[in-house]
């Protein structure tokens, strides 16, 4: 009996792991911001496979984030002047981004389009840039993603590795879903359509920039500005959650 439930403990272990990781990515992965409108625009300019090269480089940077926390990582990402100072420095670069998409969307054009196609690796580069653009990224494996690690009580490869996978699929599956429909579609796609789908995408990032301004801005506050008995006694404050 012992060595029965001893022997299934491990695989039903991973098992919940994964499908934890991959529920909790797939929820991110829904909610709009840059990496969709990189897929987005890449999709149309250049066809389906550009997706998979985005994810490329968006799994192996978040490879070296789970390496990385798996060797203690995350004690510093965790410091509210350090996921401040992201904050704002992301929250800037996204606004830039945002603003930029809205400038141009009037004047897009699917037939146009393909002169903005990136070269394939440069798809690869882009798929982890736009991540570390984006403060929530930083933040939501600084939070999230160290709290389902202490969670879940990864110790060994395997359960990093099972924690990953799910990880990725979950953003996998919701983005290839995406550029399927879109690779579809293409041809059924108006220039209008089109612009208002970027419009959209660069509203909703200038919204998320907006969000992370402040969030930044109140993490660098200096400590003493908010008066809390919690902070003296080490308590979590909502500002470094």
């Amino acid at each position: 009996m012992r060595t029965a439930a001893t022997a299934s403990a491990p695989s039903a272990g991973l098992g919940r792991t994964f499908a934890l990781a991959w529920l909790i990515a797939f929820t991110g992965a829904v909610t709009p911001g840059p990496m969709l409108a990189l897929v987005i625009g890449q999709v149309l300019a250049q066809g389906f496979l550009a997706v998979f090269l985005i994810l490329l480089g968006h799994a192996l940077l978040e490879l070296l984030m789970v390496g990385g926390f798996a060797m203690g990582l995350a004690a510093p990402l965790r410091r509210p002047r350090v996921r401040g100072a992201l904050a704002v420095l992301g929250g800037l670069a996204l606004a830039w981004m945002g603003l930029m998409i809205l400038r141009d969307a009037r004047h897009a054009s699917l037939a146009a389009n393909a002169a903005s196609a990136l070269s394939w690796p440069l798809l690869v580069a882009a798929g982890a840039g736009v991540s570390l653009s984006n403060p929530y990224f930083t933040g939501w494996w600084a939070t999230v993603g160290t709290g389902q690690m202490a969670t879940f009580g990864l110790r060994r490869r395997r359960d990093y590795a099972a924690f990953w996978v799910g990880h990725e699929l979950g953003d996998v599956v919701w983005y290839v879903a995406v550029a399927a429909l879109l690779a579809l579609g293409r041809g059924l796609l108006s220039d209008a359509a089109y612009q208002a789908l970027l419009m959209v995408c660069g509203a909703a990032i200038v919204l998320v920039a907006v969000a992370f301004l402040v969030l930044g801005v109140r993490c660098l506050r200096p400590a003493g500005a908010v008066p809390n008995p919690a902070v003296a006694a080490g308590a979590p404050t909502p500002s470094a959650e």
